[in-house]
C-alpha cells in the first residue's frame, strides 16, 4: 500500500500481491484522472464447494487517499501482530 501512495503519478499496468497460499488477492491499477482502482479477493478454500470466493474493487484518489489506507492498513497490520 505504501508503494501506491508514493507512486501518485501512476504506473503502467496491473500490479498484484497475494498470500502465501492465495487465499487472498489484491491487485490496483492507476486509470486517468489520478484514481487508483484496488481489486480485493478473497478466495479461502479454492478446492471446496467449487472454488467459491468473493471480491470487491474500491476506488481511491492517488495521494492523500492511498496515504491515509496505507497508514490504515500499516496500523491494522501492527495490531494484529502484537
Amino acid at each position: 500500500m505504501e508503494e501506491l501512495a508514493t507512486d501518485y503519478c501512476g504506473w503502467a499496468g496491473e500490479r498484484s500481491w497475494h498470500t502465501h497460499d492465495r487465499d487472498l488477492l489484491v491487485s490496483a491499477v492507476f486509470r486517468s484522472g489520478g484514481h487508483v482502482g484496488l481489486m480485493w479477493a478473497v478466495r479461502p478454500w479454492p478446492g471446496a464447494a467449487g472454488g467459491l470466493g468473493a471480491s470487491v474493487t474500491t476506488w481511491l484518489e492517488a495521494g492523500e487517499q492511498m496515504t491515509s489506507l496505507a497508514a490504515d492498513v500499516r496500523a491494522f497490520l501492527a495490531k494484529e501482530y502484537q
